[in-house]
């Protein structure tokens, strides 16, 4: 089950650490200041009522802002437990929010018997329950970059997308040092991406180290410093010069993938999720543009067949 942690980082801020690995166990944030904030909900209902609950216990008033890091489930299927609060979000994960539904997840989650290509994502659901959740969608919808102020406590939320997702932002508190980066960062995890591009990607971990945080959250993974951010932009740049190469030597991805050296990232959880970054950055050397359509399903049987492969 969960393992949620709430971690107190600065005066206003605190962290919701997930230290359970795996797809979809995923981190949060609140700044305890005017009326409260929250950085990106969880998976379902019951998940995202454990985690107002940690909240409540150091803010008892209920939250009157969320915002949302990008669309995918992990990090805002769980809105509705914050019943009337202003939900804030990029244009980019507003018009995806409802791109994939929890009744698909659930369909999935529940099959009795699912074929190969869907196997693994029906284990890696099973303690989730995503039968009661509404999609709670943004209210508030930004384009650019947008400060709010709680109480004299300045908050920035900055758009750094398309890396993650089309959508992504990153909440910076600049004041107490801290930054809340959504799935812009996996931290001691091996990231994977949907709309969006690795240049990008690797941009706005520079914008972020650029900052120089003391303390950031990523979206799935332990609480980390400046030394987290870097060991990221390294792995992308490190996969991105690798498949480069690969791609104009006509080898596949798996072939390519078979010759990195993953070094210091080789006990990263989820290792095998780096055959999905390398169909990006093979798709970018094809020339399709960081919105172009792909097949998903290619991309995560791939993935499937690198973890075989990895774990023998």
């Amino acid at each position: 089950m969960s393992s949620l942690l709430r971690k107190q980082l600065t005066e206003h801020v605190y962290a919701a650490e997930q230290t359970r690995l795996g797809t979809g166990w995923s981190n949060s944030g609140l700044v305890a200041a005017g009326g409260g904030l929250v950085i990106d909900s969880l998976y379902d209902v019951k998940l995202t009522r454990e985690l107002a609950g940690l909240y409540a216990e150091v803010f008892p008033s209920a939250p009157a802002t969320i915002v949302n890091t990008h669309h995918n489930g992990d990090h805002c299927w769980g809105n509705q437990v914050f019943v009337g609060a202003e939900i804030i979000a990029h244009t980019g994960c507003a018009k995806r929010f409802s791109d994939f539904t929890p009744e698909r997840a659930e369909m999935i989650r529940t099959m009795v018997d699912p074929p190969e290509s869907m196997r693994s994502i029906h284990e890696e659901w099973a303690d989730f329950d995503f039968s009661d959740v509404v999609l709670t969608p943004p209210t508030t919808v930004i384009s650019t970059d947008h400060v709010l102020d709680l109480d004299g406590v300045r908050v920035d939320l900055l758009y750094v997308g398309p890396a993650h997702t089309e959508g992504d932002l990153i909440v910076h508190v600049p004041d107490e040092g801290v930054v809340l980066m959504g799935d812009v960062l996996f931290n001691k995890c091996a990231p994977i991406g949907w709309e969006g591009s690795t240049e990008n990607w690797i941009a706005a971990l520079r914008r972020v180290e650029e900052l120089e945080p003391q303390f950031v959250v990523p979206g799935h993974g332990p609480v980390c410093d400046l030394e987290g951010l870097r060991e990221a932009r390294r792995y992308f740049e490190a996969v991105q010069s690798h498949a480069r190469q690969s791609w104009s030597e006509g080898r596949s991805v798996l072939d390519c993938c078979a010759g990195i050296d993953l070094g210091p990232w080789v006990t990263w959880d989820e290792p095998w999720r780096l055959a999905a970054t390398v169909h990006r950055v093979y798709r970018e050397c094809d020339g399709a543009a960081w919105n172009t359509p792909f097949d998903a399903g290619v991309v995560m049987a791939d993935v499937e067949e690198l973890r075989r492969r990895l774990e023998g």
